[in-house]
């Protein structure tokens, strides 16, 4: 294989949405150091740590050998000993020296100053990303597994719902439902569309619970007379974006889901999850939040009587 061809494989970078394949990036780098706030940022805090307790070993491992180049350089430390020497390297690092072990020379001294300094870089560092991390507003919002195919006050609707599992108020929430499909024009290139499909109801102007977000199948909707079959060739997908102000934070919260076909569902709708208890307290049961159950359609009522002149 030519080199030309082997460094596009390795500059590849796949992308996932809620955990699932989305797309992968060719030509960039296969890691995101040339970003490295952004990737700070972003891993899990699992992740954070260990790299941040790698850094710390590995630039101790280094200083300690440093250290060793001068075999004399460090008093009351064994003579050729990379223990004490890396125990001294941590305690300079940490600038807590404990007055046992101290720099002798001055290439002891040198190399002591220099990683004095680096431990105040590194611990600023470190602490301004975790108080960025720990600073970023999020909503916990919990959106449904399945979104519907289904009817609603006797008009068929698409329907998915949202609820707030910190237990807080979100003010002024909004939400917005959009279809995207891909077609291939007259040219043969393949074009990914959105359309904006409208709510029964995108406002809200105090989200606490639960929030059934419904868009009504009319003949003014981009899924009117679609089915299944259409729907899954122009494969189509939906996404819900919801944002407000959280209460706890004073600061503008977003979330987002995207489903694909495979999350849909048809004849089925959501079982009830609030409960009103006699003393009139709501109970929200996120158990079932996930729970659907066969459409019950109405019942037409019956014709009258035949009567006979």
């Amino acid at each position: 294989m030519p080199p030309h061809r082997r460094l596009a494989r390795l500059h590849q970078r796949r992308i996932t949405v809620d955990g699932r394949p989305f797309a992968t990036l060719k030509g960039v780098p296969a890691l995101r150091w040339q970003d490295p706030y952004h990737f700070l940022l972003s891993i899990p805090w699992s992740g954070f740590f260990g790299l941040a307790l790698a850094v710390y070993l590995v630039a101790n491992l280094i200083f300690a050998g440093l250290y060793l180049a001068d075999p004399a350089g460090i008093t009351n430390a064994r003579v050729g000993s990379f223990t004490d020497a890396f125990f001294f390297s941590v305690q300079t690092l940490g600038t807590m020296g404990y007055g046992v072990m101290a720099p002798h020379s001055v290439y002891a001294n040198g190399v002591a100053a220099a990683e004095s300094f680096t431990g105040m870089a590194g611990v600023a560092q470190i602490t301004g990303l975790i108080f960025a991390r720990f600073s970023r507003p999020r909503a916990m919002i919990l959106f449904s597994r399945n979104i519907l195919f289904t009817q609603h006050d006797g008009c068929p609707v698409l329907m998915l719902r949202a609820g707030n599992t910190r237990g807080n108020q979100i003010l002024e929430a909004q939400a917005s439902l959009s279809l995207s499909t891909t077609r291939i024009t007259p040219e043969g290139t393949h074009m990914r569309g959105f359309e904006e499909l409208t709510l029964t109801r995108a406002r809200s102007p105090l989200f606490a619970l639960s929030w059934s977000i419904i868009h009504r199948i009319d003949e003014t909707s981009p899924l009117y007379g679609q089915t299944e079959w259409t729907l899954r060739q122009s494969q189509a997908s939906f996404i819900v974006l919801l944002s407000g102000t959280d209460e706890s934070y004073s600061q503008q919260v977003y979330s987002r889901k995207i489903y694909e076909m495979e999350d849909a569902l048809w004849g089925r709708r959501f079982v009830d999850i609030i409960k009103l208890r006699d003393d009139g307290h709501r109970l929200l049961d996120f158990d079932r939040f996930h729970d659907t159950e066969p459409q019950r359609l109405p019942k037409p009522d019956p014709e009258p009587p035949m009567t006979t002149p």
